[in-house]
């Protein structure tokens, strides 16, 4: 970078400089610390020039933003070509296309496809693997399809990250018996499965409670010679620590049996090759660790996090931006601001720049550990020095944690500079808000924020019912609690057990004791996990108001709860010999 800034302050030989070098140097750039202010001031060399309209010049920009979750500034961006009358050239619409996969903008990506084909630009097998794709985000399997079948027709190729896309429209939709489909399609066409499309499979096959089924399709898959993978594993729902120890343990086996002579084999086109299937998958690679790492988080499993790390290390793996951004939100989430200051620290002496998400986990975390005005000096950091605009995950961070911290105002600044920015609000953004209103008691406020939430097309989730069920039961409104309550059972959603046992030891309070019995049997129809409070409250409803005949088969599943609970989870070993006591 310093030949580079040497020639570019010079007005003679910054003019001679090709799009070439200007690209150069931006790559050399892309995994620096602050590389956003630095390719920007690139870009301001390049308008000094003749080249200033050369798109693919700023496609390394665009594509920094995207990897730095700043999808704003990258919108920004886009829009400024345009309006400097850059030309828009393929990798420019599959740029765009890709902001649409990470926003979930189906109708936008579909505005976009049709563009490029009123310009005539040529469609390529991206073009369709990120329609698939965007199609999959917003829950379109069957639009996904059409666009899969498409592709024969241009004479577009489709290889396995295709079928794998389309299984995945079809899992996320929860729909089983597409992503079976694709499946078998899928092998009916020589294409073989690989680790992403068991974990696909398994993770639809388990939202349908087929485990067995889940486990059978794996064991067949290893026996075949896929070994599987952190994301199958997960996918199966072993947690991380056994994961680890299952790779541990694989790594240690081959070592201990040393090289393995490969084998040759060949492909359906008659190519020979060497079959490194079996060998490839003893190593944990660094996105595995990552995806460890997100997994102890989103179970709570905080403190496996720096096994983990320490395992990662031991294999010679570096953190990257992921890894870094990961531990901030552990120690966030595990209430240790500083030693998430720390990590966020340690990341930019590593020459890596935090990106929009570690930023968001950040200022969170100091607005609810610290002070209102760290987190906006932190915020004030990543805009003014790091050239980052917040996007909606960084607001909704804000949100959240400032649920109970900050008065409804301040929501309403929060919310009103998301509009400033053209960033809409989400589930997670109302949710919050609704959350607000509900811990201050402003119910009119709060319903008029759910009737906002549903006019902007923004559809209200479990979440958002258990919310306003929760905020009518703290201001003593039993009667519209259950009112929501049934409406959230028409939306098809399923009431988590905390919300069933306030409602019945609400029912309990006010003498509705058949009531209780009602909601009691619901759990048992939607498969609704009984705790040890659901089972006291309706014992002591059927006690005061004498269900007896209830009160019998109640008692005896309890006594079989304690039972298998006593089975799943032993008392812990007296470690003292009990001759030692003598």
């Amino acid at each position: 970078m310093t030949a580079y800034r040497t020639l570019a302050d010079d007005p003679v030989t910054l003019a001679q400089l090709q799009p070439v070098d200007f690209m150069i140097a931006l790559n050399a750039l892309r995994d620096q610390y602050r590389v956003i202010p630095k390719m920007r001031r690139i870009l301001a060399d390049v308008a000094k020039t003749r080249h200033a309209k050369v798109p693919e010049i700023y496609h390394v920009l665009l594509k920094a933003y995207l990897k730095l979750s700043d999808f704003r500034s990258c919108a920004n961006l886009l829009e400024s070509m345009q309006k400097d009358g850059i030309p828009y050239r393929e990798t420019t619409f599959h740029i765009m296309l890709d902001l649409c996969k990470h926003e979930s903008q189906l109708q936008k990506a579909q505005s976009l496809l049709r563009e490029m084909r009123e310009k005539k630009m040529k469609l390529t097998s991206v073009t369709y693997l990120l329609m698939i794709s965007i199609c999959g985000r917003t829950k379109k399997p069957n639009l996904a399809r059409e666009y899969f079948e498409e592709m024969p027709l241009f004479e577009l190729e489709r290889d396995i990250t295709h079928y794998n896309a389309l299984l995945n429209a079809y899992a996320l939709a929860r729909d089983l018996t597409g992503a079976q489909r694709v499946f078998e399609e899928m092998q009916e066409d020589g294409i073989r499965p690989d680790q992403y499309t068991y974990s696909s499979l398994v993770k639809v096959m388990k939202a349908k409670r087929l485990h067995h089924e889940a486990q059978k399709l794996i064991q067949e898959a290893e026996a075949n010679g896929l070994k599987a993978n952190v994301q199958v594993l997960s996918a199966l729902g072993m947690n991380p620590e056994e994961i680890l120890e299952r790779f541990i343990q694989d790594r240690k086996s081959k070592e201990n049996k040393g090289p393995k002579k490969k084998d040759v084999k060949q492909d359906k086109m008659g190519r020979r090759g060497e079959d490194k299937r079996d060998e490839e998958m003893f190593e944990m690679s660094r996105h595995d660790f990552n995806m460890l790492i997100i997994r102890s988080i989103r179970l709570n499993r905080f403190s496996q996090t720096p096994l983990i790390m320490e395992e990662m290390a031991k294999q010679g793996h570096r953190p990257d931006m992921f890894t870094f951004t990961a531990m901030i939100d552990a120690n966030i989430k595990m209430d240790k601001y500083p030693e998430a200051k720390a990590i966020f620290n340690a990341m930019k002496n590593a020459n890596i720049q935090p990106d929009v998400i570690a930023y968001s986990a950040l200022i969170a975390g100091a607005l609810s550990h610290v002070n209102v005005p760290e987190s906006m000096e932190i915020l004030k950091t990543m805009v003014v020095n790091d050239g980052l605009l917040p996007n909606r995950h960084t607001f909704n961070s804000l949100l959240s944690a400032s649920v109970g911290e900050v008065d409804v105002n301040a929501f309403r600044v929060i919310l009103r500079t998301m509009e400033s920015l053209r960033i809409q609000p989400d589930q997670r953004s109302f949710n919050a808000l609704l959350a607000a209103y509900a811990l201050q008691g402003d119910l009119n406020e709060m319903i008029l924020t759910f009737d906002d939430m549903t006019d902007s097309g923004v559809r209200p989730d479990a979440l958002s019912y258990s919310i306003l069920i929760s905020g009518y039961l703290q201001n003593g409104d039993l009667r519209y609690s259950m009112e929501w309550y049934y409406k959230m059972m028409d939306k098809g959603f399923v009431p988590a057990p905390f919300l069933i046992n306030n409602l019945m030891a609400a029912l309990h309070g006010s003498g509705q004791g058949q009531q209780v019995l009602v909601l009691w049997n619901e759990m048992g129809r939607m498969d609704i996990r009984k705790n040890e409070q659901s089972y006291e409250i309706v014992l002591e409803t059927c006690e005061k108001y004498g269900l007896e005949d209830a009160r019998k088969q109640i008692e005896w599943e309890f006594q079989h709860y304690l039972a298998r609970k006593s089975l799943l989870n032993p008392p812990p070993k007296d470690s003292k010999d009990p001759k030692d006591s003598k």
